[in-house]
């Protein structure tokens, strides 16, 4: 008598393929954890030959220190030339967050990583207007003088669109503006290039900031359930000007609520640590007009900025949930009027 065959579509066929789809599962979710980090706070000094020392430092470390952004490794007469703390974070910034550049990601599984996504995108936007002041008013004495060419191909780069994928990729043109920030500091210290830190520079900046931040707090404002019409609390202050009453939609969907919040999460990011820059190269112009003091309430107020949430909820007042956009949302806002006050201490 013949044995009977196993039909085909046995256990074993039906093992191998979920084994195979376990261990897909398996990987995509570590190469998502892998992915799903965000930037820490640093203090950039330099030692005494001039080279950089980059020391990482948690929120909590960062809210412990007495002088945030200034290590006991700086010291007098290490620094080759005014602005190189400025530029080294910029460095810093750009080489940490586009060495794994995630808005353009077309693959999956990290398609999905939206909160990352989001977060440098916020730093990239406060990248850019920082970038802008430096090629526009810390690099050249006056208004008519040469614009520095590393500085214009830095911003230029940094225009890029940031989900471009492929010829060229977002991320070859950012790291070419990384690369052209190195050669403005190489310029700097070879005394071919300036940095400039005027009360003027420093005003436009700081105006250029909290426009920004208006932008940024009109999103995380409009994340609580009021359908309709606001006024943007973006050029709020213009006098005189029609853009002072502008009016926004806020009719934010669900899905975009934790897109705004990493958003600013991530411009907050990069604003703090270039207000530990400006307290650094900025240091004389901020003692003739004790505004030093002030300096340190602004970071300390973004110090908070940077709390993760296990999920972005969106609770209205008196509900027992929390609303984590309108928390966000008042730390932002103080640092804003901080911001703008320091801008008025030096008019």
């Amino acid at each position: 008598m013949d044995t009977p065959t196993r039909p085909w579509y046995g256990k074993k066929a039906v093992q191998v393929p979920a084994a195979l789809f376990l261990v897909l599962i398996l990987f995509s979710i570590f190469i998502m954890i892998l992915n799903y980090t965000f930037a820490d706070f640093f203090t950039v000094s330099h030692s005494a030959d001039g080279s950089v020392v980059v020391n990482r430092l948690t929120p909590e470390e960062a809210k412990e220190m007495d002088a945030p952004g200034e290590s006991s490794e700086v010291r007098p007469g290490a620094r080759a030339k005014t602005g190189l703390m400025f530029t080294d974070s910029m460095i810093h910034i750009g080489e940490n967050m586009f060495g794994n550049w995630l808005p353009n990601d077309q693959a999956w599984p990290t398609v999905f990583l939206d909160n990352p996504v989001n977060f440098q995108l916020g730093q990239l936007e406060m990248m850019r207007y920082t970038a802008r002041i430096l090629r526009d008013m810390l690099s050249k004495l006056e208004t008519t003088d040469k614009i520095d060419l590393n500085c214009a191909e830095a911003f230029t780069l940094l225009s890029n669109d940031p989900a471009k994928w492929l010829i060229p990729s977002a991320e070859s043109r950012f790291n070419g503006a990384v690369d052209s920030l190195k050669s403005y500091r190489a310029d700097l210290v070879a005394g071919k290039s300036e940095f400039y830190p005027r009360e003027s520079s420093l005003r436009e900046m700081l105006d250029q900031y909290v426009s920004l931040l208006g932008g940024v707090n009109t999103r995380l404002a409009n994340a609580p359930e009021l359908k309709g019409y606001r006024t943007s609390v973006e050029f709020v202050g213009e006098t005189g000007s029609p853009r002072a009453e502008q009016l926004v939609d806020t009719n934010v969907p669900w899905h975009e609520i934790d897109d705004n919040f990493y958003y600013a999460q991530g411009a907050a990011y990069v604003l703090r640590q270039m207000m530990v820059a400006i307290k650094y190269d900025f240091a004389e112009v901020l003692r003739r007009r004790s505004a030093t003091a002030q300096v340190d309430s602004i970071i300390e107020v973004l110090d908070e900025s940077q709390f993760e949430p296990l999920m972005v909820l969106n609770g209205n007042v008196g509900s027992v949930m929390a609303n984590h956009s309108m928390e966000l949302h008042s730390i932002l806002e103080n640092a804003r009027q901080k911001i703008r006050n320091l801008s008025d201490m030096l008019r």
